[in-house]
């Protein structure tokens, strides 16, 4: 298998991965016929600081849903293990979720990273939640739950689905306004991902208080994503990576059922985790064009009888949104009042010094 951009010199790099949902449907609307193209325009957004490397046929892989899915497992888990074992690989970056991600795990050997000689930093959400959780947990990782680029047309087309007034004065279609958007924010992403990996911007997410009481400031630590993918990591050795004791849980989904919702929350129900957390971030839920938040907060007071008191804060810039704020897990932030029930959460980061040898 061919690999897009490799050197024989250490210096830094940048590590472009798909091991959900394939790349192909994204090209056509960014512009481009295929993944090498796509990894170079990548790096012109990052710039000559760092090399980006891609497995590019991996995000040409085909796609069944009927049969199994993917039939690359071996090969998207080595190509992940690989970049986790590389001390000269700065940052993995996920280019999108989708599925048939979950069962590759086992597949990871994970103790490569015990032996790196320099952090990593993942930046990856949905299907890739236990990822992100198992890399932010590690001595030798940050694990950063931000949006894999590829989303953005669906997320740039639905807040203008959602926000019409946009368009009043324009002949365009939601679809037309993403096009036009989507370049710019698409290069945007990766300059933000460079931010936080060389520790040039303070993060900071708005959350608003929408149970119980909370201290005007305070540290608060992070685990959890995407509702429907946390919970295969309960109950198996993966599990100490979203362990909620001392922590706040992260919830966030789109697209599906409140009853499915109400199905995934009983599993925390069941495996304690409502009691042992110290409180609940949701992000954003939402069903098509519906907010599905008010749902989930009356479906947690079935989930937290015995945790009447427990906090729930609504961010609703994390999740299946756009704009979608990066969200540091493992990490205290600083949880900050700003009037009645609404907070800021804030995080300030070192650079991560992954090389010390300038490029050529």
């Amino acid at each position: 298998m061919q690999r897009v951009g490799v050197s024989a010199l250490p210096f830094p790099r940048i590590h472009l991965i798909a091991p959900a949902g394939p790349c192909t449907s994204f090209y056509r609307a960014i512009g481009v016929a295929s993944g090498r193209e796509l990894v170079a325009i990548v790096q012109e957004a990052i710039g000559d600081d760092y090399e980006v490397t891609a497995q590019t046929e991996l995000f040409d892989a085909a796609e069944d849903e009927l049969l199994g899915g993917r039939t690359d497992d071996a090969e998207r888990a080595i190509d992940i293990q690989n970049a986790l074992a590389d001390s000269n690989v700065t940052a993995i970056i996920t280019l999108r979720g989708g599925a048939w991600f979950a069962r590759i795990i086992q597949r990871i050997d994970f103790s490569v990273m015990d032996r790196r000689t320099s952090p990593v930093s993942f930046f990856g959400f949905s299907e890739l939640t236990p990822l992100a959780n198992i890399i932010g947990a590690h001595a030798n990782g940050l694990g950063y739950y931000d949006m894999g680029p590829v989303f953005l047309g669906y997320g740039l087309r639905r807040y203008a689905e959602t926000n019409p007034h946009m368009l009043e004065d324009s002949e365009m279609t939601a679809r037309d306004w993403m096009r036009t958007e989507l370049d710019r924010h698409f290069h945007d992403f990766f300059v933000r991902c460079v931010s936080s990996i060389e520790g040039k911007r303070t993060i900071e997410i708005k959350a608003k208080l929408l149970r119980g009481k909370l201290p005007s400031t305070m540290q608060a630590t992070f685990v959890g994503g995407n509702l429907a993918v946390l919970p295969t990591m309960v109950g198996t050795r993966y599990e100490p990576a979203i362990d909620p004791r001392g922590k706040w849980l992260v919830l966030e989904d789109y697209n599906d059922k409140p009853e499915r919702f109400d199905r995934f929350l009983a599993h925390f129900s069941l495996a304690g985790y409502f009691d042992r957390c110290e409180g609940v971030l949701l992000g954003d839920f939402h069903w098509q064009q519906r907010d599905l938040v008010p749902a989930i907060v009356e479906m947690l007071r079935y989930h937290t009888p015995k945790r009447i008191d427990m906090p729930i804060l609504h961010a609703p810039t994390i999740g299946h949104t756009w704009p979608m704020d990066t969200l540091p897990l493992h990490v205290p932030a600083n949880l900050t009042r700003t009037t009645d029930e609404s907070f800021v959460l804030r995080w300030a980061y070192q650079r991560i010094d992954a090389h010390t040898e300038p490029r050529p």
